[in-house]
């Protein structure tokens, strides 16, 4: 028993860091990105590089640039840079403020857990990269 024991410890160990480890989030900084904001009703197309996420949204006749800031790997910030277009006049604070933390991942995307200067709590949205 004790030399199973032995022999199973080291893949039990090596499994449980497996597990644990954080998502490799890299390949996520930068590029165009299909962002399902149940939330908001729309969804918004993303173009990201490494100063700059522009997003533009067809159902909200909206376009709007946020500066990016990484906190680390797998979180960011996202604060108003400019409107660039408002047809239907949205009312775009200019202290607005994004918090997100990329919580999985996959091949094409990941999951968003977001939290926002205009609401109170967080709610996770579905990003795919395109």
């Amino acid at each position: 028993m004790t030399k199973i024991f032995v022999l199973l410890f080291p893949l039990l160990l090596c499994s449980g860091v497996t597990f644990s480890q954080t998502p490799d989030c890299s390949k996520f900084r930068e590029g165009k990105f299909r962002i399902a904001d149940t939330r908001a009703g729309a969804v918004i197309i993303a173009d990201r590089n490494s100063m700059y996420q522009t997003e533009t949204s067809e159902a909200l006749k909206a376009v709007v640039r946020f500066k990016i800031s990484w906190q680390d790997n797998c979180s960011y910030t996202l604060k108003l840079d400019k409107v660039i277009r408002n047809e239907n006049k949205i009312n775009f604070p200019s202290n607005l403020e994004i918090k997100v933390k990329i919580i999985q991942t996959s091949d094409n995307g990941y999951t968003q857990e977001t939290t926002s200067s205009l609401s109170n709590g967080t709610y996770n949205v579905v990003v795919t990269k395109l």
